[in-house]
């Protein structure tokens, strides 16, 4: 096995950024062709930020023992804390995202074997006779978002991959139509369904239900028709007409809960109510001064507007054109605005953290860092450098510029092979420590 220091050496790195910029430049040159100077600029100081540092932090992550990744640094170096599954197909998600494979690849197959192999048998060894993928440092006591991501995540990969699951998934079907797999108590009857919906309080708590819903989308698409149109009917009848959000006020958290709630529209290929004061209002956000409490501020934004513009597409007028004219004409000024608001994130090895002085410690209530760390985390990077500029640009009706380069996909691989045995350096007796409180986390 190679030792890291032999792959990152001096003219490799020099290689590497060379073609990185070579395609930057050739890529930016069509943007102002296409979109105007103004916009290439602004993009163009945004890449400046993203380089191989940010690779070279997530390939430190990986346990190639265990074939996955760690969320966090703190989570490697401490030993109650063991790699998971969302981390690993963020990395992956990532990997294809950013450019590092050809375009025609998937993101598991663009990789390389080994690590094909590898992020495969984590998911599979993850699956409980129950259908769902359970952590072993997690166990079954987590929250139902935290369980169906696991779901989606796991299933997803071993999809792509084409290896069956171990177990009949909960979202699969018998040849009598029925669940393969035993399924949650809400999703056994239309009625516990129903029940399950008015329990929640979508105003002043959106997000959080929209986190929910979204969540499960799969889980609940899965028992019928029926399950669809009734998750619609309750989403019609909470939402505003006069901003298209879920509460009154037009604000990050808001809007925080569109980006979630509106992702059930095209999922169950609906049309979007109130959709042009819905675009409005998340364009608001993009736009807006506020003190941001989480990385995911800058994102929702612009993955709520791609929602809009996916919804709207089922049975749309045309209505939208206009708002997406406003988009195209100020891109400039919202591509300088999301540049600001994620480097605040931003630490010093180019990664990025979920909160502006620490990672968050847990993931959909599950612990996935030492809590109080100032550090970057998979979760917090892989949305700041690709899932909100993908969002962005694809919304800005911006050309398809690399972030990174085949190159640095190979360079990132070879990193992946040469990475040593996980040693841990801490320990923690008495089950993982408390997590700090939501004021705590925010705090400047």
């Amino acid at each position: 096995m190679k030792a890291i220091e032999s792959v990152l050496t001096k003219e490799r790195l020099e290689y590497v950024r060379a073609k990185r910029a070579e395609a930057r430049e050739a890529a930016l040159s069509a943007v102002a062709e296409s979109v105007g100077r103004d916009t290439a600029r602004a993009l163009a100081e945004l890449y400046g930020e993203f380089d191989e540092r940010i690779y070279i932090f997530l390939a430190g992550l990986y346990d190639r023992d265990r074939g996955a990744f760690y969320y966090s640094e703190s989570a490697r170096d401490t030993d109650i804390y063991l790699p998971d599954i969302e981390s690993t197909a963020q990395v992956l998600k990532f990997v294809k995202t950013t450019g590092m494979v050809n375009g025609g690849c998937t993101f598991i197959k663009g990789i390389p074997e080994f690590l094909r192999d590898s992020v495969t048998g984590f998911a599979y060894g993850l699956q409980d006779p129950d259908g769902y993928f359970y952590h072993p440092q997690w166990g079954k006591d987590i929250s139902v978002s935290r369980r169906g991501r696991d779901l989606s995540w796991s299933k997803n990969i071993l999809a792509e991959a084409g290896v069956s699951p171990k177990y009949p998934l909960p979202t699969a079907k018998r040849r009598d139509g029925e669940a393969a797999a035993p399924v949650p108590e809400h999703l056994q009857s239309i009625g516990a369904f129903k029940k399950y919906l008015l329990e929640m309080k979508l105003s002043g708590e959106s997000y959080y239900v929209g986190n929910v819903i979204e969540s499960t989308l799969s889980e609940i698409t899965a028992r019928g028709e029926e399950y669809g149109e009734a998750l619609l009917e309750w989403l019609n009848l909470g939402q505003r007409a006069d901003n298209g959000l879920w509460e009154k006020e037009i604000n990050y958290s808001s809007v925080n809960g569109l980006m979630k709630l509106s992702a059930s529209y095209p999922h169950l290929k609906a049309q979007l109510p109130h959709a042009e004061r819905s675009l409005e209002s998340a364009i608001f956000a993009a736009l807006s001064d506020e003190r941001m409490k989480f990385v995911c501020e800058a994102y929702n934004p612009w993955a709520a507007i791609i929602n809009i513009f996916k919804a709207s597409g089922y049975g749309s007028d045309g209505e939208l054109s206009e708002l997406g004219g406003f988009l195209v004409e100020n891109a400039p000024r919202l591509i300088d605005k999301t540049r600001e608001k994620i480097s605040v994130f931003r630490k010093n090895n180019g990664s990025y953290s979920y909160f502006k002085r620490m990672s968050s410690a847990v993931s959909q209530r599950a612990p996935v860092a030492v809590p109080r760390t100032n550090e970057g985390d998979v979760n917090a990077t892989t949305i700041c450098v690709g899932s909100t500029v993908r969002n962005m640009t694809a919304a800005l009706s911006i050309p398809r510029a690399p972030i990174f380069v085949p190159e640095d996909g190979e360079l990132f691989f070879e990193l992946l092979a040469c990475q040593p045995p996980i040693k841990k350096k801490f320990s923690i007796s008495g089950g993982f420590p408390e997590k700090p409180s939501y004021e705590e986390e925010i705090a400047d």
